[in-house]
């Protein structure tokens, strides 16, 4: 009888180990998905200034200052997430702590001048609840007979909010 009590136990408790170690195993296998750590809500600073040039002329440098809400929200793509900040999204990719933002362009006209944007941005680094970049902005303004262009850089700071 102790034997087949000893053989019991041994047995339940070899059960228990085979079960414990395939859990283990199990948790190892789920990579958890890096696009997780960007998903949320963030207030941002960006700070920089753009010069403007009529010809080879300095015109004006105008600040780029500003304070703002985004959001970070996963896409369909396995590695994809979408930025959306004041009406406008975009979608970047996810590799490790790092997010890379295709470069962008846009149009704007008002009151007959027309002004075109191309943004490239720096891969943005997440350190703790911070996802920090820079973009580079080039722009070519007419109005009538009159051309202005320009660039500069932006830093954008976003602190994910709790």
């Amino acid at each position: 009888m102790t034997t087949m009590n000893n053989n019991i136990m041994c047995a339940i408790m070899l059960m228990a180990v085979l079960l414990c170690g395939c859990k283990r195993n199990q948790e190892q296998v789920e990579p958890q998905d890096p696009r997780q750590a960007f998903v949320g809500d963030y207030t941002f600073v960006s700070t920089g200034d753009i010069d403007l040039y009529m010809g080879s002329v300095k015109v004006i440098t105008v600040p780029m200052n500003k304070d703002g809400e985004m959001s970070i929200t996963l896409a369909q793509e396995d590695n994809a997430v979408w930025i959306i900040a004041e009406g406008d999204s975009l979608e970047a990719y996810v590799s490790g702590n790092l997010l890379f933002m295709e470069p962008t362009t846009d149009e704007v006209t008002m009151s007959g001048l027309v002004m075109e944007m191309a943004f490239t941005y720096s891969k943005a680094t997440l350190t703790g609840n911070q996802l920090s970049w820079t973009s580079t902005v080039d722009i070519t303004a007419t109005y009538q007979s009159l051309s202005v262009s320009g660039s500069g850089q932006v830093d954008i700071v976003a602190t994910k909010k709790e």
